[in-house]
């Protein structure tokens, strides 16, 4: 007898503990849902506005809510198991009440809930436990279903009592359409229509306009899609065009595919239909043109479009006309911006002052374009990578790079490439100047005297003559002395070499165009190229020619009457001047001479007057 009874307490307590994990399973296969759309009104003859009805039909179904289950924030008690009201006992099996269940002791550790206090009608004087070995009928009844009490509470918990409702409703589309759905649950067995205003324009008439509705059931997400279109109304011609560009963002010569799509949206035919885009074809001349097209009917184009250096937007203008009709109609498509993808780095590079060691650089990289660069790698001009792995640089990103180059045996010229990707996942590839290391020289033993002083003045053409000395002071040779002047540019003198020790000076008669101070520098290379400047001044005076002109002529040895000392260009001198003072004396004469014209037209003009006079007063006596 209990053996018959431990095995229908068992099969009882597993017959409860499956039907605490029904709820869940029944939702879960409930999710079947019935949303539809529509629109009012149906028919636009142009631009305009329609009311959106969407309707959510919650099919789930109603009565497999668990409404008997206790509220999983509360504790199982643990002192007397519960018969699960909603199950009932088979008619056969005895109840469970003929074996007494000692509600004293409490069930094993390990298949006990957790309790934040104890219960207050729990018996205070415990039970004496079995031996070894041995387990009464109320000991196993009472283990076996705590557990399973334990299991299915913990599967309450989890599923959080979902009852068949729908939440967190959301209607999404590309229409700027707002449904207010924030908080509305629906339950299950019921339905909720959403309504909204619909702005339409030409180019949503006639065509699928997709609606995508969210919901959650417990915790899992349902999606379902529904469309809508808008017709035409009668007797209502229109064309609906539709553009798109692949891809939208394009790197100088990328070749872009855009793709025109014609759409009869009326209910005539329609013909001359001819399609401008200036901004992509770079003419106002059609790149299109389509005999006719019957209603419903759809035709295709492919222009194929190669990025220039700036930005383009599409913004084609389409006419055409209604079988049979005179007037010429206009569709203006909406604009699209195909963007020009500017990869470009700014580059800064600085290069330290050379040791025995070595040079070492600063590399400054900096996305100024207008997209990110992936990929990113640094190599010198002998394939070396700078950094250990790619990277990559967002817009307005700076990468510094450290780098060192070891002292060369011979001179040589460092370049920094760049290789990476753009947006499109073109190669991008740029480089950096070259910039020279050469073997490294002590300084403190070079050591170069310059210095350059005037040999004669300046003369009337501009020529002065100027003595360069040069001295190597230091203990290491230079090569390619070269002398320039500052203004002029050009070279005065060169020396191949200056060895340990040497020194030479040079005359050099430089025209120089006018009076003013000369700057002269010297360039000189030392054993590993390296230029070194010494600037050396000199204050160019101009000859002042009156102290060339005695004011008293000396008596010679002979007693003869002396000359000045003979100068090529004193007769040149002279005549300027005598040439200046003949033209001021011409100038004054020719101011005389209009005086006395001037003198002699008024003596004129008196003694008329005075023969008129006369001849009056001869009147007046006669």
């Amino acid at each position: 007898m209990n053996r018959s009874l431990k095995t229908i307490t068992a099969v009882f307590v597993l017959a409860a503990f499956i039907f605490s994990l029904l709820p869940a399973a029944s939702f879960a296969s409930g999710s079947q849902s019935n949303v539809t759309i529509s629109v009012s009104p149906t028919e636009l003859t142009q631009a305009g506005s329609v009311t959106v009805s969407i309707t959510i039909n919650n099919t789930n179904s109603a009565t497999v809510r668990p409404t008997d289950t206790p509220a999983p924030t509360t504790a199982p008690p643990t002192d007397t198991p519960a018969t699960p009201t909603p199950t009932a006992a088979p008619t056969h099996t005895p109840a469970p009440t003929a074996t007494p269940e000692p509600t004293h002791t409490p069930p094993p550790a390990e298949t006990r809930p957790p309790q934040t206090e104890e219960p207050t009608h729990e018996p205070s004087t415990p039970e004496p436990k079995p031996t070894d070995g041995e387990m009464s009928s109320g000991n196993y009844g009472v283990s076996v279903f705590s557990a399973a009490r334990s299991s299915r509470y913990a599967s309450v918990s989890a599923s959080t009592y979902y009852n068949g409702e729908y939440s967190n409703i959301t209607i999404s589309n590309s229409y700027g359409v707002a449904f207010q759905t924030a908080g509305v649950i629906i339950p299950a067995g019921t339905s909720k229509t959403f309504t909204a205003t619909m702005n339409v324009t030409d180019q949503m008439i006639g065509v699928d306009l997709p609606f995508t509705v969210t919901w959650y059931e417990g915790a899992t997400p349902v999606s379902r899609t529904v469309t809508c279109k808008i017709s035409r109304r009668s007797a209502s011609p229109y064309l609906s065009v539709t553009r798109t560009a692949t891809p939208v963002n394009a790197s100088e010569g990328t070749e872009v595919t855009i793709n025109y799509t014609f759409t009869n949206t009326g209910a005539v035919t329609l013909v001359n239909i001819s399609l401008v885009d200036r901004n992509v074809a770079g003419t106002n001349r059609a790149i299109f043109s389509i005999a006719s097209l019957e209603p419903g009917a759809s035709r295709e184009f492919v222009y194929t479009l190669t990025m220039g250096q700036s930005t383009i937007v599409s913004s084609p203008i389409v006419t055409f006309r209604a079988q049979g009709g005179s007037t010429e109609l206009v569709n203006k498509v909406p604009t699209l911006t195909i963007g020009l993808i500017q990869s470009q780095l700014t580059k800064e590079i600085v290069k330290s002052d050379p040791t025995p060691e070595g040079v070492s650089f600063t590399i400054y990289l900096t996305n100024n374009g207008n997209q990110k660069l992936s990929s990113l790698m640094v190599t010198d001009e002998l394939g070396a990578q700078l950094t250990s792995k790619p990277f990559s640089l967002a817009v307005g990103e700076t990468k510094v790079i450290e780098y060192f180059v070891d002292n060369p045996t011979a001179v040589r010229y460092v370049v920094f490439n760049i290789v990476g990707e753009d947006y499109n996942g073109t190669e991008f590839r740029d480089n950096t100047s070259s910039y020279v290391v050469r073997p490294y020289i002590d300084f403190s033993l070079l050591g170069l005297s310059f210095t350059a002083v005037t040999a004669s003045s300046l003369n009337q053409d501009n020529m002065i003559k100027i003595v360069f000395n040069v001295e190597n002071t230091g203990s290491l040779e230079f090569f390619n002395l070269i002398v320039k002047e500052q203004s002029l540019g050009y070279e005065l003198h060169k020396w191949p070499n200056l060895p340990v020790g040497a020194s030479d000076k040079v005359e050099v008669e430089v025209n120089i165009g006018e009076v003013r101070d000369l700057v002269f520098i010297l360039e000189a290379e030392d054993s590993s190229g390296n230029v070194h400047q010494h600037e050396a001044y000199v204050n160019a005076e101009s000859i002042d020619v009156s102290g060339l002109v005695p004011t008293q002529n000396p008596a010679d040895s002979d007693g003869e009457i002396g000359l000045a000392e003979e100068d090529p260009a004193l007769g040149k001198k002279l005549d300027g001047i005598i040439t200046s003072t003949g033209q001021k004396l011409m100038h004054w004469f020719r101011i005389l001479g209009i005086i006395a014209a001037c003198a002699a037209l008024v003596m004129v003009i008196l003694g008329i007057v005075e023969i008129i006079v006369r001849r009056n007063r001869r009147s007046r006596q006669s």
